[in-house]
């Protein structure tokens, strides 16, 4: 990537550190958000029969669907059996993004913006020209947590031993790295977002 107009930006950052505010102001400035997270959604429906023979019927609804929390309690602080479903959803996710991001390049789309925690992990740093970590307080990050998904501070620290290895050196790939910081203020935001845009020519 990044060989001709189109501007990849990879954004990532722990849990509660801020990234979709960070996304929003990008998207108002043009570009277009690859949401990560929402095609693991999908990657999960595409997945049903997968899923069912490596976790058994117990993941599955009764319509047939993937019961996401049924899931969620199994994989949730098991590093093993998140690596066997990350085995199967990732590459489906990973081939969503690329597809996304070509499919703008043919639009003549000026910067695409790939919104994923999980960016290093799942090799998506490899595609993007600069990745742009977003930081927060921890305590302001378990306050977040608190109020938006009712976490309390024993999950709250699981997900950060889950998460462990996202951070700023992992995210590897060719392009530059970034580090814009969420603590609340939109002025502050909006004008690190500023100052980047500007960095890479936008």
């Amino acid at each position: 990537m990044g060989r001709d107009a189109l501007k990849v930006i990879g954004l990532t950052g722990r849990y509660c550190a801020g990234k979709s505010s960070i996304a929003r102001a990008l998207v108002e400035r043009g570009m277009v958000e690859i949401d990560v997270d929402a095609l693991g959604h999908t990657a999960l429906n595409a997945s049903v029969d997968e899923l069912r023979s490596i976790f058994s019927d117990a993941v599955i609804d009764n319509s047939g669907n993937i019961d996401r929390r049924a899931l969620g309690e199994i994989v949730f602080g098991n590093e093993n059996q998140l690596r066997r479903l990350e085995a199967v959803v990732h590459p489906r996710m990973v081939e969503s993004v690329k597809t996304m991001i070509e499919q703008e390049r043919k639009r003549g789309t000026a910067a695409v913006v790939v919104n994923a925690a999980l960016l290093h992990r799942m090799h998506l740093d490899i595609l993007c020209d600069t990745i742009c970590f977003v930081k927060a307080p921890i305590i302001l990050r378990f306050l977040r947590a608190r109020r938006r998904d009712g976490v309390g501070l024993l999950r709250f620290l699981s997900v950060q031993k889950a998460q462990r290895d996202i951070t700023i050196h992992k995210d590897s790939g060719d392009g530059t790295v970034q580090i814009l910081w969420n603590k609340g203020s939109e002025h502050f935001i909006h004008r690190q977002v500023d100052e980047l845009c500007i960095s890479i020519g936008i």
